[in-house]
């Protein structure tokens, strides 16, 4: 019975890890609640306990079975093995000295069997290199968590964030054209602590731009290849740029200042840069997109500790993966053809005369060759491949002109076939979920336990939907019109509009929240009140689109707004309990208007501001139309403003479900040199 225990564990854990490389990177572009249940089982249960479970029952065996060598390396091959699941949430790369003395332990368990068999099995000289990938796949994964560990991005960001607060000198203001990149030399690859200089007495961090290992924004873009030509050359000069934006966005996670976001320089590469045209909206955010997926890969997956581990790392996975592939095609013909058992070991044997242990074997070794092909094919085709091909073709390091613009083609046609993140906006409607409690409040005596946070009352009835074209460009050309980085809270575009008069009251409340509240309740009330006929103007779906986005962050993810998160979850609170309070009896859209517009000079509450302020915008000019560009405008607006949240964490914590269309605003916002660090 033991060995059929470890042999149903060793499939189960072969069918996790499967299960984690196929749905793994498909994380950031979001998956329904059944499979990311799926991914939490099979990381957090399948993945730790059970392997140690299995290891234990491996350990107290009473038989002598040659394979269980074989199969203890076999797991902490598969258990380190998959590139695009090293972490379930940022607080498991926290714990890498936990899972490192852990694999430690393991590999002690693994090497003493072994040790145990080398005399007897005839496979004795492939053990030992067996146990050779098994140290370089832990050796992986210990890597990946420990470089997105808090200590180390303080500890890794400080050479460019020593770079980044003299960067400002290298170029005069007059060099300085943020579309060709002159004088802009961010650093694409050459930060490594080995290649700055100390200068005493002053004890700063310099580097020489000029090296042939450091290559720049500014170097790529002057570059004349072939391969940097015409719109391919550009995407591939983007993919670029966005990783130099990466490098620069991780000093927020290692709490480094962003010294040149006071320099004018740094709003013209968005401004006259990234948004140089009213059409470039989609390019600026695709970079953002592609930045994203290099942070995300950094905290998620161990793509980053394999390409930024330098050469010698990088030689050392690449004869890992071809003796796998080696290894498994001969252990596969030697187990499933030729293996003969001995006589003296115990092993499982069908009725029917089958092995059932080669069996096993050889859906261990076909799951292995499977993750290792794969995963080396989609390395090749990976933006982080791409970035160092790019780099060394920059330097004047060929591997052959056609060759590049293969992978080239390869990694730019894999982009329009995944999306870099779910491109989903979420959806919540306060006057239409007041009332609806989701299941873990309800049975929140018995889950609290077993569920993260607090359960609250009204979160549910959200949604996604795509995120519309109209959005995207009402809101991030929006940032084409600030002038001096200054954000405003809507309102700008009351002035503009003509409507300060009337409206004005409704932007200078105590919090954002109070603003958004406010506004999105008179949004849902002009909504009910709208002609059918109206409902497919541009202005009404940015206005309504964006209101209940704004209304599900308060609700949802407060973190990842410009306010207190305490403080908007509480004034939500008391929003919900006075809509349950008056509207309880409302049956329809239309009962729910007429109640609180009847009481328009009742008590003060954010309802009763709502509806005040739905009374003043359904009399601008009388007219419909005009009303809903007011609200489109002002919705443009107020999302810009509260984008600059002080939470990075927050932000890297919801890439892991699917992406939120604030954070794209958040990172473009820091690159602009809006902050906000309170």
């Amino acid at each position: 019975m033991k060995l059929g225990y470890i042999e149903i564990s060793m499939l189960v854990m072969a069918l996790a890890a499967v299960v984690l490389f196929v749905t793994g990177s498909s994380r950031r572009r979001g998956c329904c609640g059944a499979i990311a249940f799926v991914q939490w089982l099979s990381y957090t249960l399948v993945s730790k306990e059970l392997f140690t479970f299995t290891i234990g029952q491996m350990q107290g065996a009473t038989f002598q079975n040659e394979l269980l060598p074989l199969w203890g390396a076999f797991m902490l091959i598969v258990f380190g093995e998959v590139h695009s699941f090293s972490a379930y949430n940022p607080e498991d790369n926290e714990q890498w000295k936990k899972y490192s003395s852990i694999i430690i332990l393991q590999s002690f368990f693994v090497g003493g069997m072994v040790g145990l068999y080398t005399e007897t099995t005839k496979y004795r000289y492939w053990l030992i290199p067996i146990l050779v990938c098994m140290v370089i796949e832990a050796d992986e994964k210990i890597a990946a968590l420990k470089m997105a560990a808090r200590s180390s991005l303080a500890l890794n960001t400080k050479p460019i964030s020593a770079f980044m607060a003299s960067e400002h000198e290298i170029s005069t203001v007059g060099e300085q054209d943020p579309i060709q990149m002159n004088g802009y030399n961010y650093l694409v690859t050459g930060d490594r602590v080995g290649m700055f200089q100390v200068m005493r007495p002053q004890y700063q961090m310099q580097l020489d731009v000029a090296r042939d290992e450091v290559v720049t924004l500014q170097k790529i873009w002057q570059c004349q290849g072939r391969l940097l030509r015409g719109k391919t050359g550009q995407q591939l000069k983007d993919i670029c740029f966005s990783f130099a934006l990466f490098k620069l966005l991780l000093r927020r996670f290692g709490g480094q200042p962003f010294s040149e976001s006071s320099h004018d320089k740094t709003w013209k590469l968005v401004r006259n840069g990234l948004l140089e045209k009213e059409g470039d909206y989609e390019r600026a955010l695709r970079v953002i997109e592609v930045e994203l997926s290099f942070l995300f890969d950094l905290f998620y997956t161990k793509y980053a500790v394999i390409f930024k581990g330098g050469q010698g790392f990088r030689r050392s996975k690449i004869l890992s993966t071809l003796f796998l592939v080696g290894f498994g095609v001969f252990i596969a013909r030697e187990y499933l053809i030729n293996y003969k058992p001995k006589a003296n070991e115990f092993h499982l044997i069908t009725t029917h005369g089958v092995n059932v242990d080669t069996r096993v074997t050889g859906i261990l070794i076909v799951g292995i060759l499977f993750m290792a092909i794969a995963q080396s094919l989609y390395l090749i085709v990976s933006n982080w491949a791409m970035v160092l091909l790019i780099c060394n073709y920059v330097r004047g390091i060929y591997c052959g002109n056609y060759l590049m613009l293969l992978l080239a083609k390869m990694v730019l046609l894999r982009h329009r076939w995944l999306k870099p993140w779910g491109r989903k906006l979420g959806q919540y409607s306060l006057l239409e979920s007041f009332h609806r409690d989701p299941l873990k409040y309800k049975f929140r005596h018995f889950s609290s336990g077993f569920v993260d946070g607090v359960p609250r009352q009204g979160r549910t009835g959200s949604s996604k939907i795509e995120l519309p074209e109209e959005v995207k460009k009402a809101v991030i050309l929006n940032l084409r019109t600030i002038n001096d980085r200054k954000l405003s809270n809507g309102e700008k575009s009351l002035q503009q509009n003509n409507v300060q008069v009337e409206l004005l009251w409704a932007s200078k409340l105590q919090t954002p929240t109070h603003v958004i509240l406010v506004w999105h309740i008179a949004t849902s009330l002009c909504k009910i009140a709208t002609r059918p006929n109206s409902l497919r103007n541009g202005d009404f779906i940015v206005a309504t689109r964006l209101s209940d986005y704004c209304a599900y962050l308060v609700a949802f993810a407060p973190r990842l707004i410009s306010d207190n998160a305490t403080d908007s979850e509480f004034i939500f609170d008391e929003v919900l309990k006075d809509c349950r309070g008056s509207l309880k009896e409302c049956k329809s859209d239309r009962d729910k208007y007429d109640k609180i517009m009847k009481k328009l000079g009742g008590q003060e509450t954010i309802i009763h501001e709502g509806a005040r302020l739905a009374n003043d915008l359904q009399n601008l000019r009388n007219e419909s139309d005009f009303m809903w560009k007011v609200l489109a405008d002002f919705w443009a607006e107020l999302m810009l403003f509260v984008a600059p949240s002080g939470d990075p964490r927050a932000h890297v914590e919801h890439l892991a479900e699917g992406g939120e269309f604030v954070t794209h605003l958040w990172a473009l916002l820091s690159h602009a040199g809006i902050l906000n660090d309170g």
